[in-house]
């Protein structure tokens, strides 16, 4: 190395070093630490997804139900007549009531051009005008560290005479 010869120290710890490396004692619980976590990581990846494609569906089914079910509170414009309906079939939603953005109004007052669901306008059906509702709102995450996931439905229906 630098010309000169070890000394007992060096010597000393690179005889506890040549042991240390050759043990084999404990080296699956260390494998297994490695594997673990990622396997772990994967399991709650998969349940979050599930989660999140289930509470999907529910929202899908539930927007559809609140804009063609024919409610009073749909027709109404009672925002939050609509919203306590959907949020009473949903589950994975922390705080739906506060949480969900929804909005209906005319078919028409949307361009072709994508828009966000702010939740800002909720009109009254009128008789024969196709109207949409749509809604948003954040999923519950099991992941650590995973971003806010948000998931959205929307339904086309119209007020009959």
């Amino acid at each position: 190395m630098n010309g000169k010869t070890p000394g007992p120290e060096e010597k000393c710890m690179s005889v506890r070093l040549g042991s240390f490396r050759r043990d084999i004692a404990g080296s699956t619980a260390v494998e297994f630490a490695f594997i673990g976590m990622i396997f772990i990581t994967l399991l709650l990846g998969i349940l979050q997804f599930a989660l999140v494609f289930m509470a999907q569906i529910y929202l899908h089914d539930a927007v559809s139900e609140a804009a063609t079910g024919q409610t009073t509170a749909t027709y109404a414009g009672n925002r939050t007549g609509v919203v306590s309906q959907i949020c009473s079939r949903m589950f994975m939603l922390d705080n739906c009531n506060s949480n969900l953005l929804i909005e209906a109004q005319p078919l028409a007052n949307y361009s072709t051009a994508e828009q966000p669901i702010s939740g800002a306008t909720f009109v009254a059906a009128v008789a024969g005008t196709p109207m949409l509702m749509r809604a948003k709102a954040p999923v519950v995450t099991v992941v650590p560290g995973l971003s806010q996931l948000k998931i959205s439905a929307a339904a086309l229906y119209a007020k009959r005479p």
